[in-house]
């Protein structure tokens, strides 16, 4: 790998950044598959995390649909809306679910003062305040205040005042979500090939598909959207050993932060924001964008074995065996022989997710 790219991609993650690029070019000459020589480690500035290191935080988002098991057969379920108001809905056996009350909600998160030199960060304080509309009671009350204890993205565990004991909570969505990793080689004349993650949303029968990353046009090397007649071609099983195409089920939450990814790419492929403008743009720029990706999955519970790409020579053998064109082929490999038990088999798949049924963005 050259010098100048290893830099780059440091220098670029030091400074927290995050983004696509779109663009199009007669692809340069073509790189090496050999190790290369590696840099002196840079120098983190105080404070900064190094390359590869997660400086984001498990967020807690209460906006949904909650489930709470009372008995055996009876739930409650709580619908939390974006305005700040809640639904409390009695569950009985297979009856049909009827509201109970509504109340006015504040999500309240006390900031965590950062301790750098902790072995263990504190976890946020985290209130749900709850003022019941009308005649209604809300846990017995007119007014309360929960505590969450723990969450993750699909449960809230939470001690609610005259109800003993932790009360755990469950994400009920009626819809799915998947994320699928794709790349090929040999398909460019440098023995390259297409390379780019994809999220959908299976939502009333109908997926929503969003995709970016590298992919031919016309004949020549592009980075940015991927059309729907390119990523169509890739919703079937993978053809050899020059394909690799990982499926997996995610979560709402899951999706959401995977979306804001690709979208974030794409906005910046309209706009022609390239945040590598030279020695190889389009391979540094779709590491980062394959590497964010993935890395949303593992954010607030680990159900994902991920590789990391962070350059920590001899844990990221990847990228010190590979030039930035070949990584997200053997990144995707990777992932997918660490997490076979996970992938989605194509018979499978066409039976979860109705492909003519198709919608992109």
């Amino acid at each position: 790998m050259k010098l100048i790219a290893i830099i780059s991609l440091l220098a670029l993650s030091l400074l927290g950044v995050t983004g696509t690029a779109l663009a199009q070019q007669e692809y340069p000459a073509a790189p090496q598959q050999k190790p290369s020589p590696r840099p002196a480690p840079r120098p983190t500035p105080a404070g900064e995390p190094a390359f590869g290191q997660e400086k984001q935080k498990c967020p807690c988002v209460i906006v949904g649909t909650w489930k709470a098991q009372i008995t055996k057969n009876e739930a409650r379920l709580y619908e939390f809306d974006a305005d700040g108001v809640v639904k409390v809905l009695k569950v009985s056996g297979n009856a049909k679910p009827h509201e109970i009350a509504t109340a006015k909600y504040e999500f309240i998160e006390e900031p965590v003062v950062e301790e750098p030199a902790a072995p263990v960060q504190k976890a946020p304080d985290i209130q749900v305040s709850f003022t019941a509309t009308g005649t209604n009671r809300i846990f017995g009350k007119t007014e309360t205040t929960m505590k969450v204890v723990s969450f993750d993205d699909s449960s809230i565990t939470c001690e609610i005042p005259g109800v003993k004991g932790n009360v755990r909570w469950t994400r009920v969505d009626s819809d799915r979500y998947f994320m699928i990793l794709v790349a090929r080689q040999n398909e460019f004349y440098d023995k390259t090939g297409s390379a780019f993650p994809m999220v959908i949303k299976l939502a009333g029968g109908v997926p929503t598909i969003d995709a970016a990353g590298i992919y031919p046009d016309k004949g020549r090397l592009s980075f940015g959207t991927i059309p729907p007649e390119t990523y169509k071609d890739y919703l079937r099983e993978a053809r050899g050993d020059s394909e690799v195409i990982l499926r997996l089920e995610i979560n709402s939450q899951q999706y959401a932060r995977a979306l804001k990814v690709v979208q974030e790419w794409q906005r910046r492929a309209r706009e022609n924001a390239l945040l590598y403008q030279h020695e190889s743009p389009f391979p540094l720029n779709n590491i980062i964008l394959v590497r964010d990706v993935t890395q949303t999955v593992n954010l607030c519970q680990d159900d994902f074995d991920l590789y990391k790409l962070d350059y920590a020579y001899p844990r990221d053998w990847i990228s010190d065996n590979y030039s930035p064109e070949f990584v997200p082929f053997f990144f995707f490999k990777e992932l997918r022989r660490r997490n076979e038990a996970r992938h989605i088999e194509y018979k499978k798949f066409q039976e979860l997710v109705p492909l003519p049924n198709l919608a992109s963005r």
